[in-house]
């Protein structure tokens, strides 16, 4: 520590001192002996940064003022009963301004600043400092006195109300989901895949290892000739885009006149730990294109895909033979990522470290796991995603409603260790998507500058998965011809869940071809409802075609109906927990 920074250091104490209701009735005398042996001590710490050493004693020394300040205030507004709700939705309730309840969470409120405060001012490596703000974050939200029976007010007084009934019924809730091996959220047995889920009629006229690729039955007497082919996360089951009659993506194209084939990928096991990019795009992505083209008898195919699926996309459509790139007639990206320097929240999850911790796992069981997969993801939301199961589960005694998006979200999918590998390591760390060259699939360059065709990519203002300026990054990276909306809404629900029927959305479009972000959107036109129509219309200005009479049969004698939609493999029974 230098002679300013250690000078610093002292005022910093000598003010603290001298205005700290801590110290009050100290001796001048002995306050300065005191600073001055503080001082020496922080001089033989070791700080790459002295000056964030000095911020971080400030951030100390302001907690202990407020936590003063708070005592003394919150024992004058009991006396007088002026104690008002919180504003944070964990405390907004009315058993939390009673008795020393607000004392409770408003100590809990400050130290938790405190935390993150500090832990923000530790001046480490951009990505470590991101690491520990998380980090500390998560801790401090499972501090809260909310989440622990003996210290939450509304569940004391219902269990008083209830005889203890409702901690009874919390803890068989919590038996159940421990052998289960996770938390419910919402209540499973209102759902039924392919019944009142995934519904949209249609039949499975292709399998082969890998996946399933569906075809759904026209509803209009006429079809338009050109098909649309979803290419799904492989992360999730494939029908998100398919959820319910009122939010299908899948039905409402349908609706339109248009001929729809998704893919369903396999739910792999420890068998298919070996399945990379490469089997994922020849098996999959391609196979898919050459049976669509053949049912549909198009020359130009409409591919819409969404999350790590558009990174697949666009390594696909880089590296794909000749014959395959003239079958399509434009490619649809929503949240899609070609440059991962910022990877949005889950870049906590992401370095090499960590990586290499995981992989150990991998060793024994063969697959990123399910579970493992949707816990990191609850993570970034611990209180919405854990805490209030918890609370709510557990500690209250109640089940969740049903809730159809949740239960999608509960069913998960494994991903074969060397799939994820690859992913993590050659784009998320070594970030070589972006580069031309960098990377090799099917033994061909990638290079997604040489994309050519239209292409339509979709951004969400809420995304955290996928920061919507990484989007808009990755328009400016194809060739084709190219257009960006940026919707709003959050991953799932400004992308797949967006049907036009009162939509409670907006999109903007339209903005100047420039380079920047926010210029683009300044400049955008704002449209409300969702994006859906305008990407039709899109599709019929870039890619036209005529209609013609709706097929009597799904598939053809070559690729005849084997099943009816949903499928088999989306139902398939195989282990989420490893």
């Amino acid at each position: 520590m230098n002679e300013k920074t250690a000078e610093t250091i002292s005022q910093m104490m000598k003010s603290a001192t001298q205005s700290h209701p801590l110290f009050a009735g100290f001796d001048a005398t002995k306050a300065e002996e005191m600073r001055e042996i503080l001082v020496k001590s922080m001089q033989t710490m070791v700080a790459p940064k002295p000056e964030e050493m000095g911020e971080w004693f400030q951030s100390w020394i302001d907690y202990q003022s407020e936590f003063t300040k708070l005592w003394l205030t919150t024992l004058s507004n009991m006396q007088k009963g002026e104690v008002e709700p919180s504003k944070d939705r964990r405390f907004s309730a009315e058993e939390w301004t009673k008795g020393l309840y607000p004392f409770l969470h408003q100590s809990y409120e400050l130290t938790a600043k405190a935390m993150i405060d500090m832990a923000e001012k530790m001046g480490l490596p951009d990505h470590e400092q991101r690491k520990l703000n998380f980090y500390t974050r998560v801790t401090a939200d499972g501090l809260s006195p909310s989440n622990y029976a003996l210290t939450n007010p509304e569940v004391l007084k219902l269990a008083m109300e209830t005889n203890g009934q409702s901690l009874v019924d919390g803890f068989q809730n919590l038996l159940a989901d421990l052998e289960k091996g996770y938390i419910t959220t919402t209540d499973e047995s209102a759902f039924t895949v392919g019944e009142n889920l995934a519904n949209t009629p249609g039949a499975v006229i292709f399998r082969n290892d890998l996946i399933e690729l569906l075809q759904y039955t026209p509803t209009t007497e006429k079809v338009r000739a050109n098909p649309i082919m979803i290419v799904p996360p492989c992360v999730n089951k494939f029908y998100i885009f398919d959820i319910n009659e009122k939010k299908s993506m899948i039905r409402y194209l349908v609706e339109q006149g248009h001929t729809v084939f998704t893919i369903s990928w396999r739910n792999p096991d420890a068998k298919m730990a070996q399945y990379d990019w490469n089997d994922y795009i020849e098996k999959g992505i391609l196979a898919a294109l050459d049976v669509t083209a053949e049912i549909s008898k198009s020359d130009k195919i409409d591919m819409l895909s969404w999350c790590n699926a558009s990174a697949m996309m666009l390594a696909a459509l880089a590296v794909m033979p000749d014959k395959q790139k003239k079958l399509v007639g434009t490619a649809t990206f929503l949240s899609a990522m070609a440059d991962f320097t910022d990877p949005g929240e889950i870049e906590v999850f992401v370095d090499a470290p960590q990586i290499e911790a995981y992989k150990h796992r991998l060793k024994s069981t063969k697959v990123a796991t399910g579970r493992d997969i949707a816990q990191a993801m609850a993570m970034l939301h611990v209180n919405e995603s854990i805490w209030g199961f918890v609370i709510n589960n557990y500690l209250k005694g109640k089940s969740p409603p049903p809730f159809d998006i949740l239960f999608w979200n509960s069913d998960t999918s494994n991903l074969p260790a060397k799939w994820l590998e690859y992913y993590t390591e050659e784009m998320y760390v070594a970030n070589k998507l972006k580069d031309p060259g960098a990377l090799t699939l099917l033994d061909q360059p990638v290079d997604i500058g040489k994309i050519d065709v239209p292409c339509y990519f979709v951004a969400a203002t809420g995304d955290h998965i996928v920061p919507w300026k990484a989007s808009f990054d990755a328009l400016h990276r194809v060739s084709g011809d190219s257009e960006f909306i940026l919707t709003s809404g959050g991953h799932v629900s400004g992308m797949v869940i967006n049907h036009p029927h009162k939509s409670r959305r907006y999109y903007l479009s339209g903005g100047k071809p420039v380079n920047d972000g926010d210029e683009w959107a300044a400049s955008a036109t704002r449209t409300e409802g969702s994006w859906w129509p305008h990407w039709l219309k899109w599709l019929e200005t870039q890619n036209s075609a005529e209609e013609r009479a709706a097929p009597r049969e799904l598939g053809n004698k070559k690729y005849p109906e084997l099943a009816p939609a949903p499928g088999t493999y989306v139902t398939e029974k195989v282990s989420q927990s490893g």
